[in-house]
């Protein structure tokens, strides 16, 4: 293949990748087709295939960069020595709401379409693989908040601890999405409550395990 050929290539799987992640903040990963998004990028309904398989192979290479993006900004918030263990969990939960209310409606293509259960072992599709990684570090800093005591804590519900977290941390983002006030000054108006919320479901879970 010439270089010329192969910028071409290039160009135009990043067309059809845009023209998919506008489609599918739009209307639903569901509910778009690959031969909208043909059509929306400017090839042919058959040529869109040459580039990727389907729908799913769409996605991944649309989301796993930025997941993956996301889960380095969480680790190194997790390995910070100088913060105390409920400052990492509160910097680890920022991280979400911060990559969540920048990426807007776009969001909900990055955590949602095809999703399995977080506590699925091994899934497929590798940006399955990388929800559950970003779910299980979430579920790592809490259990260093809540200190000793979480070891005692059956693992089934310690599971559903993180979900009634990350719950929590969704709601908070889906109450902001598509909000007019400027991302920084939201985060700074914000973010003490959003905290206080965290250190609150800690010290419940601490008292539960007394």
């Amino acid at each position: 293949m010439t270089t010329r050929r192969k910028q071409l290539t290039e160009e135009m799987k990043a067309g059809i990748r845009s023209a998919a992640a506008a489609l599918f903040a739009d209307k639903g990963f569901a509910a778009v087709t690959m031969r909208e998004i043909a059509k929306a990028a400017g090839c042919s309904h058959t040529a869109i295939y040459l580039y990727f398989k389907n729908k799913e192979d769409l996605l991944q290479q649309i989301a796993i960069p930025p997941l993956k993006e996301m889960e380095a900004a969480m680790l190194g918030r997790m390995a910070d020595p100088s913060a105390s263990q409920i400052d990492r969990l509160l910097a680890v939960c920022r991280e979400f709401a911060v990559f969540c209310l920048t990426k807007g409606s776009f969001y909900h293509v990055l955590i949602t379409p095809g999703a399995v259960r977080i506590d699925e072992k091994e899934p497929v599709l590798e940006v399955n693989q990388i929800r559950n990684r970003l779910f299980g570090h979430l579920n790592d800093a809490l259990s260093d908040a809540v200190g000793d005591g979480a070891a005692r804590v059956d693992p089934a519900k310690a599971l559903n601890h993180g979900r009634m977290l990350f719950y929590y941390m969704q709601g908070y983002v889906n109450t902001y999405i598509g909000s007019e006030e400027p991302t920084a000054a939201l985060l700074e108006r914000t973010l003490p409550i959003y905290y206080d919320g965290i250190r609150i479901f800690v010290a419940g879970i601490q008292q539960s395990i007394r």
